[in-house]
């Protein structure tokens, strides 16, 4: 088993570029992969992750929102090249727009909002769902595209509650390498929206969007995943992730593709 100790998510400047330039490389390792080595492809959270820290490093603001759709395979990538730069807002709250590739060929496009408006008052109006700790939970078994060296072998992942007759499951997830939960982190737990119901098993992702409120210190993530409906060969829902005292960190939502049906007959 490989457990990454350095954030497989974070992009350093493009050659000749510096950090608020917005030209950045993804160096695609293992743990950002799942599928099997011979078949690899960028799991969408770790290419989400990697635009959340381009993003944060070109504005040096938080994150409030992105939204990624998902363009084409990143097979056998060796590197993703991300370009980001500022199309609206002001000072304090910035609209921005990115762009993924590789080797030239488009494979993700990203809308996001960065910035806060200060001073400000928090409030949560979302309550945690009372489930059972993460130690009294059921270990959640690792998909076809799980591996232990891949991005599957760098979590933990436990079952708190599941209906699959409504949709919903409750579950923990883990960094084994301790990693704080920041944004780009929360946009790597986030994709595992697809492994949330047996029928959504080998789907595959249209786009993703990440709402993120706050950081929490390292530990277990709560994410409760709720579907709308399966319609047309897709899956529509969101998920709340929440830290293990409660605080809401992020919502998220998705559109998935469903595995064919086979043809009868």
């Amino acid at each position: 088993m490989t457990v990454a100790n350095f954030p497989f998510w974070r992009v350093v400047p493009a050659e000749g570029f510096g950090p608020a330039d917005g030209k950045y490389i993804l160096p695609v390792t293992r743990p950002a992969t799942v599928g099997s080595e011979g078949a690899a492809h960028v799991m969408g959270g770790s290419a989400l992750g990697a635009v959340i820290d381009a993003l944060e490093l070109a504005s040096e603001m938080p994150l409030l929102w992105a939204n990624m759709q998902f363009l084409s395979p990143t097979q056998h990538a060796e590197e993703l090249t991300i370009s980001v730069e500022q199309c609206g807002g002001g000072r304090s709250i910035g609209q921005w727009q990115a762009d993924i590739s590789v080797n030239g060929r488009p494979t993700h496009r990203v809308n996001a909002a960065v910035g806060a408006r200060e001073p400000s008052e928090h409030v949560q109006f979302a309550v945690m769902p009372d489930v059972p700790a993460p130690k009294d939970c059921a270990i959640k078994p690792p998909d076809h595209n799980g591996f232990d060296d891949n991005l599957i072998g760098q979590v933990e992942r436990r079952v708190a509650h599941v209906d699959e007759a409504k949709g919903y499951e409750a579950a923990w997830t883990r960094s084994k390498a301790g990693f704080a939960i920041d944004a780009a982190w929360l946009g790597v737990v986030s994709d595992f929206f697809l492994g949330a119901h047996t029928s959504t098993h080998g789907g595959s992702s249209l786009d993703t969007t990440l709402r993120f409120i706050q950081a929490s210190e390292p530990g277990w993530v709560l994410s409760v995943t709720e579907y709308g409906a399966f319609d047309r060969g897709a899956v529509h829902g969101s998920a709340r992730h929440f830290s293990e005292d409660g605080k809401l960190l992020a919502i998220s939502s998705q559109t998935g593709v469903l595995p064919r049906i086979p043809a009868a007959g």
